[in-house]
């Protein structure tokens, strides 16, 4: 049930931390893969590690937010495959840790067209393949941050609820065309990105304080959710998030 052998998926942020966890473990699960991420030397040497456990994987440099490189990925996957079974925004940018009255205007755009535009834009370019082929499962990463304010972070917690809120009406607007559109939030993992924060005594030991199962989640963890989602399995289940946060959220 868990399987997606015979199925192509393009996993956005392929490159390192959650994305490069999700492609391996769907590689794992059968799936061939479209690779995206700015960081072409580290997605080849993804692509290797795929492709040298048996399956097919083609990686691409990306500006997430740039439509014509977003759309040129589309068609170069048709060609490539030719079918889009699966997508998986992950891509996305740090926070910039500013007080709201401080935060710059560029640093403000930058985060949106990166992380909210990025996503739809995908989302839209490979919605309309899906529809013209009759289904599809998208899966958008937010964060416990779209439905938690986190000070400093007001830009970042922004774009995660507006993929939240992105996912849902996309979920309500193509399940006509038998696309479901699903969601996965973690909250802190052991990734490049928290690593300051994981560094710091005094933030280490306040995220983990408030974590019910007491340590920062693993990328790999998030894999299971993300096959299950891509999945047949969850072929009743859209316009959901599934948050994979060791408890955060049961407070």
């Amino acid at each position: 049930m868990f399987e997606l052998t015979g199925k192509t998926a393009i996993v956005t942020g392929a490159s390192r931390g959650i994305g490069k966890a999700i492609s391996k473990g769907f590689a794992k699960a059968g799936a061939d893969l479209i690779l995206v991420s700015r960081n072409l030397p580290a997605l080849e040497r993804v692509a290797r590690e795929i492709e040298d456990s048996g399956r097919k994987a083609h990686p691409m440099a990306v500006d997430i937010g740039n439509p014509e490189e977003i759309q040129k990925t589309v068609d170069t996957t048709m060609k490539i495959f030719p079918r889009i079974d699966i997508l998986v925004n992950n891509a996305g940018i740090s926070p910039t840790l500013k007080k709201a009255e401080e935060m710059d205007l560029k640093d403000w755009e930058e985060i949106l067209r990166v992380n909210l535009t990025g996503t739809f834009l995908f989302c839209q370019s490979v919605g309309r393949v899906m529809i013209q082929r009759g289904g599809g499962k998208i899966i958008n990463m937010v964060s416990v941050g779209a439905v938690v304010g986190f000070p400093r972070q007001i830009a970042y917690c922004a774009t995660k609820g507006g993929i939240l809120q992105l996912t849902r009406v996309l979920a309500i607007e193509w399940a006509r065309h038998n696309i479901q559109v699903n969601a996965i939030g973690p909250a802190y993992l052991e990734t490049e990105l928290t690593k300051g924060m994981r560094e710091s005594k005094v933030i280490s030991e306040n995220l983990l304080q408030r974590t019910p199962m007491g340590r920062f989640g693993k990328p790999e963890e998030i894999v299971g959710a993300a096959i299950y989602l891509a999945s047949d399995t969850s072929s009743y289940v859209t316009g959901q998030t599934l948050f994979v946060d060791g408890g955060w959220l049961a407070y």
